[in-house]
This record gives structure tokens, sequence and C-alpha cells, in this order.
């Protein structure tokens, strides 16, 4: 059987969003070990911060071999909602949490509470673009396995078949066969 996919102006907007989110899997790593750095100090948040970067970078990867597969895709956009409820929570408490310039220092903060908001938009961005085209890539499935429901008339009538036996004979001896209604 043919292999279906949905959209494709929609795969290529997904693909790009699954891209960007190795960026940003990487900007979460780069972002948990300066701040370790800037501190001198690796405390569980930061370690679980890098672990997010991590989850992101694999996740985006294995996102690229959902082009047809549905249930891999429904799969892929759980964990990665599972993967913006933990930026977010990340981002919640880095922007409520008042001792993160006495830490860093007030331009730093603000640079890290800025990109971890833009981080999780582009992964909400991207768990949007995943859902049109995991709906486009059921609509695509649907129609080619219900395509005889849909559109009778491409059903190949099937025809009563005589023994290959008796149609050599015919052939052979050039005798015209007159067709009884059942076999019209």
């Amino acid at each position: 059987m043919p292999e279906v996919s949905g959209n494709q102006c929609l795969f290529f907007m997904f693909r790009s969003c699954t891209l960007m989110l190795i960026i940003v899997g990487f900007g979460n790593i780069a972002a948990g070990i300066s701040v370790c750095m800037q501190t001198d100090n690796f405390t569980w948040y930061n370690g679980s911060y890098i672990f997010l970067g991590f989850y992101l970078v694999l996740l985006a990867i294995f996102g690229h071999t959902t082009r047809s597969a549905l249930g891999g895709l429904t799969c892929y956009l759980g964990c990665l909602t599972g993967a913006f409820a933990g930026e977010l929570s990340f981002t919640l408490a880095v922007i409520m949490y008042t001792n993160y310039e006495q830490l860093l220092g007030e331009e730093y903060a603000n640079v890290v509470r800025y990109t971890m908001l833009g981080a999780c938009v582009l992964i909400l961005v991207a768990i949007c673009i995943g859902w049109c085209y995991r709906s486009s890539l059921k609509d695509a499935q649907f129609y080619r396995n219900n395509d005889n429901l849909l559109n009778p008339q491409n059903e190949i009538e099937s025809t009563g078949r005589v023994s290959i036996k008796r149609e050599e004979i015919e052939k052979k001896y050039d005798i015209a066969r007159h067709q009884s209604n059942e076999f019209k």
C-alpha cells in the first residue's frame, strides 16, 4: 500500500518548527551551562534545565520521522506538550523568582527570562502546526482507506470470468460467445 502524507505546506512548516526546536534545545543546554558557570554552582534547577534541552533535541530529531505515521505523530505531540509544560514551568519560576537578578545581574537575568519565554512560544507554535498537520494526515488516510465508499464509480465491477480453458478454446476456434445477462 502506498505511503500517505498530509498537506505538504503544513509538513514543511512542521519540519521547520522541529528544526527550530533543535536550536531551542541547544539554547536550553547553553543557558543552563551558562547559568551554572555564572553562579559557580550546579543545582538541580540548572541540571533539570540542561536535561530539558537534551530532551527537546532528541524529541525534535525523532519528530522528522513522523511524516506518515499518525500514531507516532500523536505520541510526538504528546511528548512535545510535556516539554512545553516543563519549559513553561521553568520560565514562570525564573520570572517569579526575585533573587534571580542578584545571582546573575539584572541585564543577564532579563535576557535569560525573555529567551525562555521565546522558547515557550516556539514550542507552542510547533505544537499547533504539528496538530494541524496531524489533522491533514488523518484526513488523507481516511480518504485513502474509504475511497471506494466515497466514490463508488471507481470500483471495478466484477465480471463473471469463464474458465481459462474455455477462453482458449473460443480463441482457437474463433467462436463468438453470446454473453447472457448475468455476465454483462
